[in-house]
């Protein structure tokens, strides 16, 4: 297990000490749990509360930060406290490495395929013909990589992956277990009563540090190619239609959902559930809550909510007057039979005809 003085922490980290730089500590851990040789952070005003009484050795926070502290607790002042957090990850604990090393001789790899040096091709790895491995590329059990793909250096792929024939993937793509990247996208041409096949004549390109979660899926494009973008992330269960094109360094949420031919500039967060129809455009820095259903196209930077979609600002006035429906309908019926008592003092014949019964 690795460890460091608070001190070595803080320079590696590029933060400012304010405490004990002679401690060690050995790990890192969430500031409920910390204990006296482990470093936490603060990244979410809510967790402040736990400041005054944690067991950490330090805490990483804002460079401004005058919130309470333990007696007993360092602070390493940080421009970007949840960054700085990554990175004492990275030096602790590293990043997850194959438990095997070059081409197991159980591999099925076609001669036609080239594998780049320092490739780690585990057991019941399928490389079919004319495929080009780059240098350092981890293979677990199970992959499949069809006729004709090209991978990057260093891209890992986890157990059970498909690769479906003609995907490119650029360097330092991660696909996690499960996922299918360029099968069949979902195109169909209704005829007399059936759905008719068509050809998906195209493939899918996911250019450098994408990484790809567990069991998402891929759609190849009907022509031409569906494309990821570089530095975008999807967690699990994400579903990328034919033909859809994702920008530069997007996120998105686990069961997200992208109808076909949709096109995502950069930098767009798409938070869990989302769904959308096809053929919209998404522009640049937009956000898109929890469970929206986006119908239409998303202006650059706009913040949109709810099924159908609006801009966060008019769905959040919407919920507020959903949450309060129920006293809104015992208002309206006590109004309506309040109108219809004073028509009928008025002696208006149409009174017995006022709606609002049915509420």
């Amino acid at each position: 297990m690795a460890e460091m003085k608070l001190s070595e922490l803080a320079k590696l980290l590029g933060g400012e000490l304010a405490g004990d730089g002679t401690r060690v500590v050995r790990g890192v851990a969430s500031i409920e749990s910390a204990g006296a040789d482990e470093i936490s952070f603060l990244a979410n005003k809510r967790y402040e509360k736990h400041m005054s009484d944690t067991a950490a050795a330090a805490v990483l926070v804002e460079a401004d930060y005058n919130g309470p502290v333990a007696p007993t607790t360092a602070l390493v002042r940080c421009k970007d406290p949840y960054f700085a957090f990554r990175e004492a990850m990275v030096a602790f604990y590293g990043f997850r490495k194959p438990h095997f090393s070059g081409v197991d001789a159980r591999t099925n790899i076609d001669p036609s395929a080239k594998i780049g040096p320092n490739a780690a091709v585990a057991p019941f790895v399928t490389v079919a013909a004319d495929c080009e491995i780059g240098e350092g590329v981890v293979l677990y059990p199970g992959v499949y990589i069809g006729p004709g793909c090209r991978l990057g250096d260093h891209c890992t792929l986890h157990p059970n992956v498909t690769l479906y024939d003609g995907g490119v993937l650029g360097d330092r793509v991660i696909i996690h277990a499960g996922s299918s990247v360029g099968h069949d996208g979902f195109g169909f041409a209704t005829h007399a009563g059936r759905h008719e096949k068509i050809p998906q004549a195209g493939h899918v390109e996911i250019a450098d540090d994408v990484e790809i979660g567990a069991c998402c899926a891929i759609d190849r494009a009907t022509l031409g190619a569906t494309v990821i973008g570089e530095g975008t992330k999807f967690s699990n269960l994400v579903a990328i239609g034919h033909g859809t094109k994702l920008g530069k360094h997007c996120l998105l949420v686990a069961q997200v959902g992208l109808a076909g031919s949709v096109t995502v500039d950069d930098y767009c967060v798409f938070a869990g559930q989302v769904g959308t129809v096809g053929h919209i455009q998404i522009g640049k820095g937009a956000k898109l809550a929890a469970q929206s259903g986006v119908v239409r196209d998303v202006p650059a930077g706009q913040e949109v909510g709810g099924s159908p979609a609006m801009p966060l600002a008019d769905m959040r006035r919407a919920w507020m007057v959903q949450w309060r429906l129920p006293q809104i309908r015992t208002a309206v019926k006590r109004l309506t039979h309040e109108v219809r008592a004073l028509k009928k003092r008025l002696g208006d014949a149409d009174a017995a005809d006022f709606g609002g019964d049915d509420l």
